[in-house]
């Protein structure tokens, strides 16, 4: 059993089409990359080579994604359409059509091993609290399903206060060393958020006046960690994974243990 006060790894959640829904998993292993296994393993990129995101592109919230990661399939609907089965390997230029007919332009499924993580210089898996995400929901009306699938983290924290990760960061140039499970890993820095979590993650709908409100509550908890010029939008941790943690697995219970900074 964990005690309030005592952290523990609630949920893990991996993207392995980034920009797409998730995969709830009960295990997921540490990769060569310091990544977690399948999460952001694909992405989908326009002619230039550009990501077709969330970002910058609303149409893709309006997509419904499943998977079948033991079969390396994925299953594609949007706006009530048939719902179509893909293998993510053998077919990648069927899902690439997939989404050019959906979106109207060309469209490409790409893979590479290293994966398409959000933060290039901070690979590891994102890291926040479900009281934090429950905190913020509050703010905007939004249940926890809601503000999970906005602010898109891998793993969540169960059995803290909101915003208890804000410690995994101590400021620029510091790294903070702490272990879930057997993993060890660095709290690097406090993800820069874009346009997405305004966005309804269902139907793409935008809330009104979201950032704003969300800076006016968020800027003052960061002070000592930012400048007073930093935009103060920011949530969840970038961590990095320490060497020697290849093919270590963390699990749905794991305990959370902050060791400090790094030396």
């Amino acid at each position: 059993m964990h005690g309030k006060g005592s952290p523990y790894l609630y949920k893990i959640m991996v993207y392995p089409i980034k920009s797409l829904p998730p995969v709830e998993l009960p295990e997921a292993r540490i990769t060569r990359y310091g990544t977690l296994e399948w999460d952001r393993l694909y992405a989908l990129v326009d002619e230039r080579g550009l990501y077709v995101n969330g970002k910058r592109e609303r149409r893709i919230h309006l997509v419904r994604a499943r998977y079948d990661l033991l079969r390396g399939l994925v299953y594609l609907s949007a706006c009530c359409g048939e719902e179509q089965e893909y293998s993510l390997d053998k077919e990648p230029e069927e899902v690439s059509r997939w989404f050019t007919r959906f979106l109207g332009y060309s469209v490409r499924l790409v893979k590479r091993p290293e994966g398409y993580p959000d933060d290039e210089a901070n690979r590891g898996p994102t890291v926040i609290s479900t009281g934090t995400l429950a905190e913020v929901g509050s703010w905007f009306g939004w249940d926890l399903l809601q503000a999970r699938l906005r602010f898109r983290a891998n793993l969540e924290i169960g059995g803290v206060e909101p915003f208890w990760e804000d410690q995994l960061y101590a400021g620029k140039g510091k790294a903070v060393v702490f272990r879930m499970g057997e993993v060890l890993m660095e709290g690097r820095n406090i993800s820069k958020r874009c346009v997405v979590p305004s966005r309804d993650p269902f139907t793409a709908a935008v809330t009104i006046g979201f950032q704003k409100e969300f800076v006016r509550r968020r800027k003052p908890m960061l002070r000592g960690k930012y400048p007073e010029s930093d935009h103060g939008y920011r949530l969840s941790i970038n961590t990095v994974v320490r060497p020697g943690q290849e093919g270590k697995v963390l699990k749905i219970g794991d305990p959370v243990e902050v060791l400090g900074l790094k030396r």
